[in-house]
């Protein structure tokens, strides 16, 4: 009888100890199916002697498949799936020549990238004729057959649409003066925010 008992709880005990290991394994291959390290985000891309980077909440994050890369510019604004990886196997030819340090996170891998803008470059116009355009969408001024968001747009009030003036503009990556709230669906098609100034 007794050694029935110890041949029983012997079993029992290998018996939990196989499921254990069973269970243990399975969590793991669950965990590096599904990607937990793969991350998805809208970053700008930066590159220079150093190497290729993604910058993301003001942080840099170096990476290894800068190949994959080449086809974009410093400043332009991407979608990607990466991972956070070790040490790069690749280094890029330009380092060995590089006097410039550049500090970054870590090293990621990039697996997709697709490319969301390119940054607007600045545009100046100076004491040149153009058009105030007005609609429930908002206010613009007309230059060269082309529309322009105005973000100061208090300044052109007095301004009927259809006026002509002379002025002065810059353009803007975004506006952060606070206008009034759009009162229509209307989508008025246009090359971005300026800010309109040396009205004449």
């Amino acid at each position: 009888m007794r050694l029935f008992i110890l041949l029983l709880t012997t079993m029992l005990v290998f018996s939990s100890c196989e499921k254990f290991k069973i269970k243990g394994l399975e969590d793991t291959t669950t965990d590096n199916n599904s990607g937990s390290n793969t991350k998805s985000n809208k970053v700008e891309f930066v590159r220079d002697c150093t190497g290729s980077y993604i910058r993301l909440d003001a942080k840099d994050y170096k990476i290894c498949n800068y190949q994959d890369v080449q086809k974009y510019e410093t400043g332009d604004v991407l979608m990607v799936s990466y991972d956070s990886i070790g040490n790069c196997e690749n280094i890029n030819p330009e380092q060995l020549t590089c006097k410039m340090a550049h500090m970054f996170e870590h090293n990621v891998h990039i697996n997709k990238s697709e490319l969301l803008y390119k940054p607007t470059k600045e545009i100046k116009i100076t004491n040149q004729k153009m058009k105030v355009v007005k609609d429930c969408s908002g206010t613009y001024i007309q230059h060269e057959n082309a529309d322009y968001h105005v973000c100061n747009k208090e300044l052109l009030a007095k301004y009927k649409d259809g006026d002509w003036i002379l002025a002065s503009f810059y353009t803007l990556k975004e506006c952060t003066e606070k206008g009034d709230d759009v009162v229509c669906m209307l989508y008025h098609e246009n090359k971005g925010w300026v800010k309109v100034y040396g009205i004449q």
